[in-house]
């Protein structure tokens, strides 16, 4: 198992891939065990290694958190005693349809479009096993065989954000919101939830009876800060039945301040790149196909190969925005 960091200081972004089953799953972390889960999750899943084993050292902790390795070193320290213990609950889908001899062969992480699937509400540990190294100052996570499902399904569907934009925000709450905030960001909003369901995404199903409590102490404070970031502005709406609250969805607006930093991102490969000529984007769209990291990110769901490299190579030639998303991928496959 290398040491070699793979997230380092000074970078700008920090881009996170992560399975929208956890985004969604219900599970109650401290700030700093929702950090480790995150970047581990994110750097196995873009290592491609088909294990379950991930290593993150406390210079890298303390790259991507923006903190000093003496508080990285003291969080991972720290976590590796408790997070062992921790669980989560989320949903899998048995698909009815998929002929094979072994149930476990037909789980799938998306809903099935038709009615021959039992769903399953699951409820397991993040791992399988955990160690600490004292000297070297790094955390080594086994983790268990539904999260490395998990994982290893991530590009089925997936959620992507830049953890660098979370680093401020205070508790997990705030971090788990943003998440799914930017998961239903293209919708307009989060889909109206009971408040239990809330309680449970949150990891408090037994606490705050009171669901004016809940608000105050776990929503509200999540909303503001998320608000205060400024890439969304976030309005929480309540649904009664009565008197009493039964319901919350949160509608979602894209910021200007967001959308000037996607155009300027856009300008920006705009100036710096130029359009692949037609045999350079046939080459090189079939390299990226091939690539198994290119392929996670950034393959649609069902995509057959042919179609992929076809809409490579068009985007390739046609779009300056695409040119300068791939070109780390390109350069890579020795573009120049």
């Amino acid at each position: 198992m290398t040491m070699q960091s793979f997230y380092n200081q000074g970078a700008d972004k920090v881009m996170i891939i992560k399975p929208n089953t956890l985004i969604e799953a219900g599970f109650d972390l401290t700030e700093a065990e929702h950090d480790l889960i995150t970047l581990a999750v994110n750097k196995l899943h873009r290592l491609q290694s088909g294990g379950r084993r991930v290593l993150i050292s406390a210079k890298e902790f303390a790259a991507a958190n923006r903190v000093n390795e003496i508080y990285a070193y003291r969080a991972l320290k720290d976590t590796a005693k408790i997070l062992g213990d921790r669980k989560l609950k989320f949903t899998l889908y048995l698909d009815k349809t998929i002929q094979a001899e072994n149930d476990a062969d037909k789980l799938t992480v998306l809903k099935p479009h038709h009615n021959n699937f039992t769903m399953l509400r699951s409820e397991y540990h993040w791992l399988q096993g955990v160690s600490y190294q004292d000297e070297q100052g790094f955390i080594i996570l086994d983790f268990s065989d539904p999260l490395t499902f998990l994982i290893d399904n991530t590009s089925k569907a997936y959620t992507r954000y830049d953890f660098i934009k979370t680093v401020e925000f205070k508790g997990c709450s705030s971090k788990r919101l943003y998440e799914l905030i930017n998961k239903w960001k293209d919708t307009g909003g989060v889909p109206e939830m009971t408040v239990e369901a809330w309680k449970e995404f949150f990891g408090v199903a037994d606490k705050y009876p009171k669901i004016a409590e809940f608000k105050r102490r776990i929503l509200d404070p999540a909303i503001n800060q998320i608000n205060k970031q400024g890439d969304f502005k976030l309005t929480l709406n309540a649904s009664k039945f009565g008197r009493t609250i039964t319901h919350f969805s949160i509608s979602i607006k894209i910021t200007k301040k967001a959308q000037k930093d996607d155009h300027q991102k856009t300008e920006t490969g705009k100036n710096s790149y130029k359009l692949l000529t037609a045999n350079q984007a046939v080459t090189f769209a079939k390299k990226l196909a091939n690539d198994s990291n290119f392929g996670s990110n950034n393959a649609r769901i069902g995509e057959s190969s042919d179609s992929f490299i076809a809409r490579l190579t068009e985007e390739l030639q046609r779009d300056l925005s695409k040119v300068s998303d791939y070109m780390p991928y390109l350069t890579k496959l020795g573009f120049k």
